[in-house]
């Protein structure tokens, strides 16, 4: 990868946090374009160039969390089924793919 792809990826590695920033805040239909770019420090113009809507961002952060959940299952099992099994029924959620 050279720098400007890694340059790319890290922009929407910030969008991407700034969206779940503001996600556990508020609900998405509350979101607004311009304040995921001032959370992640960009211009709404670098918005555009890496999605072309909302929903691209909301698909592409969901995307992106299944990764990190499977890698981390997969990476220690016992201890996830640990985890799952002692977690309090009002802290999980289900998600519908």
């Amino acid at each position: 990868m050279n720098r400007s792809e890694s340059r790319y990826f890290a922009t929407a590695a910030r969008m991407d946090e700034a969206f779940l920033t503001l996600l556990a805040k508020k609900d998405f239909e509350y979101i607004t374009i311009k304040e995921i770019c001032e959370v992640a420090g960009v211009n709404r113009s670098t918005f555009y160039l890496h999605y072309e809507t909302m929903s691209d961002l909301l698909s592409e952060s969901d995307g992106r969390m299944n990764e990190q959940f499977l890698a981390s299952m997969e990476k220690d099992s016992d201890a996830f089924s640990t985890k799952l099994r002692n977690c309090p029924r009002d802290e999980l959620y289900l998600r519908k793919r």
